[in-house]
């Protein structure tokens, strides 16, 4: 293994050498040890959010530091005489009731439009979801299947793989055993040798 990554060669169709409680221990030791020599990764000591909207910036600074939320202000849409006889008092007055009555004319207008093509707008939204739901529902089934036939080409090749390495294992373990054969025949041999050697130097 180098500094930049590591070749995996892993059947785990066939090895079965993880299923081993010891081996198990083993590797993770090896794993842990592994991480241990890994550098830290990255991570900036600050990040500037909303960096364009100071709105959105206050409001995160406000939950951040745990501040309670402001009271709504309901002054505005409180329908109270002057408490001052004055032109400027009566002029404020005049124009806060002007917009409540818009504002509640805006509201009769939304209600209107709401009974007349809310129920449409509805089950045409609930069509578009629906729709969305179906596209998406489709993808994920077309991933699993494409998951489910490329571990089963997996599971194919490795199979296969695993015969012939079984057949590569048991040709060489043949080859060692007639190697050893062989060495353990000379042995015998040269042993045959040197006595015979000794017999015939002895007779003369």
């Amino acid at each position: 293994m180098d500094g930049h990554g590591a070749d995996l060669d892993s059947l785990p169709y066939i090895d079965k050498e993880y299923d081993d409680p010891a081996i198990r221990s083993q590797v993770l030791e090896m794993i842990q040890e592994e991480m241990g020599r890994m550098s830290p990764p990255v991570i900036p000591r600050s990040t500037s959010l909303f960096k364009n909207s100071e709105l959105l910036r206050k409001e995160y600074e406000r939950v951040k530091s745990g501040r309670p939320l402001p009271p709504f202000d309901i002054d505005r849409y409180k329908l109270e005489a002057p408490k001052e006889a004055n032109i400027d008092e009566w002029q404020w007055a005049s124009d806060n009731a002007a917009s409540q009555l818009e504002h509640q004319n805006i509201r009769l207008v939304n209600l209107e439009l709401l009974q007349q093509f809310g129920a449409n707008a509805w089950k045409l939204s609930n069509f578009q979801k629906e729709r969305m739901l179906a596209v998406i529902e489709n993808a994920t089934d077309g991933y699993k299947r494409t998951g489910v036939d490329l571990n089963k080409a997996r599971k194919y090749e490795q199979v296969e793989a695993g015969v012939k390495l079984r057949d590569l294992e048991s040709r060489w373990e043949e080859g060692v055993r007639q190697c050893i054969e062989i060495q353990v025949a000379n042995c015998q041999l040269l042993a045959e040798i040197s006595k015979l050697e000794n017999g015939t130097a002895n007779s003369t």
